[in-house]
């Protein structure tokens, strides 16, 4: 059940990595006369993944999904149909009540059936409550979305506009428009950005730099005469990773976590809820500025590390999280030296 729920509504987490917006000041009415190109854009993609994939797999209710879509959007909002309460943090135990293996079955049933005639639904309640759990998880991640903070008006009217056949930007519009915003416009504004967050880090009292580029700062020497001294050695860390807007795209500490992670791990993985789960790794398999910074602090230390983007993911960026030209913070704990063989 938790695959074919997560993989059905986890499209529009997928097309949000090809779209970035400027945040512009949001009312609860969708505007028609202004928009923000870029979160348009991002609607478009969300409206064709509804059109063409949600509602013919799922035949979901456009309606409840939209509306739900749009409240979900408040990353606090709580959701409510058909008698149904749930919030980002606890919508995975209402889609396991919904999306029973009788569920699944007849949607497999649905998908494989050419002539559309298959009910999934038993009754109205389930269809309006599964058509919500997907608008949900939609809005949710629109308003999670790390690399950009999105324009909703603008978003909403994409999704509203797209579904009534009412779209404002042809597909190659917004093809042309993305690949210039993210071949020039967003690698120069990242490149700038995270220049002048370094210069101002560089400023800070105990801040040094390495002849890289590099800057750091050691909070706890540790054992000097347990380091890593080779691109071959094996380093085990407690580690945070932060982008300048202090947004953590990476963590084994438990405390460091985004609230939405913990729950999904008290839920699916008890076990291994309020742990700190330490990493090992070689040195050379890590970005140029791990393999640099970790050789600053012996075994026990702690150290904060501030590595430009060529030392770290570059023009190419990471995932959802990490843009091209991004400068990135770590705060690493060096629980122990492996020496290579």
């Amino acid at each position: 059940m938790k695959k074919t729920f997560f993989t059905a509504i986890a499209l529009s987490g997928a097309l949000f990595i090809a779209s970035c917006g400027s945040k512009q000041e949001n009312t609860d009415e969708i505007s028609v006369e202004k928009i923000d190109t870029l979160s348009y854009i991002a609607g478009m993609e969300v409206a064709n993944s509804i059109e063409n994939q949600v509602i013919p797999s799922y035949k979901a209710d456009f309606d409840v999904l939209f509306e739900t879509l749009k409240q979900a959007m408040d990353p606090n909002a709580t959701i409510t149909v058909e008698g149904e309460t749930f919030n980002k943090n606890n919508m995975q135990e209402v889609a396991i009540k919904y999306f029973t293996p009788e569920l699944q079955a007849r949607l497999i049933a649905a998908i494989n059936d050419s002539t559309g005639k298959t009910e999934i639904y038993t009754n109205e309640k389930e269809k309006k409550v599964i058509s919500a759990l997907i608008g949900a998880d939609m809005g949710y991640s629109s308003a999670n979305a790390k690399m950009f903070e999105i324009d909703k008006n603008s978003f909403l009217a994409a999704i509203s506009e797209v579904h009534k056949g009412e779209g404002r930007i042809t597909e190659e519009q917004a093809t042309k428009f993305i690949e210039n915003y993210f071949t020039v416009v967003l690698p120069e504004q990242n490149k700038k950005e995270s220049e002048m967050w370094l210069a101002e880090i560089e400023k800070q009292p105990g801040v040094a730099k390495t002849a890289s580029g590099i800057l750091y700062k050691i909070e706890n020497a540790g054992d000097s005469n347990v380091k890593a001294t080779n691109d071959e050695d094996v380093v085990k860390v407690l580690y945070t990773g932060k982008t300048k807007d202090d947004n953590v795209f990476d963590s084994n500490r438990w405390s460091d976590l985004p609230e939405q992670r913990k729950e999904m791990i008290k839920f699916y993985q008890p076990d291994q809820a309020e742990k700190d789960n330490p990493a090992e790794f070689p040195l050379n398999r890590v970005i140029k500025g791990w393999t640099e910074g970790m050789k600053l602090v012996g075994k026990g230390g702690k150290i904060t590390l501030w590595i430009p983007s060529e030392l770290a993911y570059g023009e190419q960026g990471a995932g959802q999280d990490i843009g091209p030209n991004q400068a990135l913070r770590f705060d690493v704990e060096l629980l122990d030296v492996i020496p290579a063989k």
